[in-house]
């Protein structure tokens, strides 16, 4: 049994963009503030209810070629991202300040039940702006 060409399978928790409307304009950034203030929060939170994971790894990668596993956001401005991150030497922590022009990727992965320090903490808030 063939499906017809123009069907496209969603992952669960996903929804289709909504039909007969105007397509918004993009902004240009695809990661920019209202994507980690409201995108990614909610985007880890349902990836850990489907595969049952506490706190699953969040890898950013940058134009550069840096790969932060980020363990919170720690702040945001207009132009760029604090993130709490981690390294793989389990000494090592970091709050590195990536502009968003530079994230080139995000990619949420299950727990490793082995290495748990690389977890995103999850219900973390990022921290107010300085006024």
């Amino acid at each position: 049994m063939t499906q017809p060409s123009r069907v496209i399978y969603l992952p669960p928790g996903v929804m289709p963009a909504p039909t007969g409307h105007a397509a918004a304009a993009p902004s240009g950034i695809p990661f920019d503030r209202t994507f980690f203030e409201q995108v990614l929060p909610g985007s880890i939170a349902a990836f850990a209810k489907q595969i049952t994971c506490h706190q699953p790894i969040v890898q950013l990668l940058t134009i550069d070629g840096a790969t932060h596993y980020v363990k919170g956001v720690a702040g945001l401005s207009e132009s760029w991202v604090a993130l709490h991150t981690q390294t793989e030497d389990p000494d090592r922590t970091a709050e590195v300040f990536v502009p968003f022009t530079t994230v080139f990727r995000l990619a949420i992965h299950a727990c490793d039940e082995h290495n748990r320090r690389l977890g995103f903490i999850l219900n973390r808030q990022p921290a107010p702006e300085p006024a």
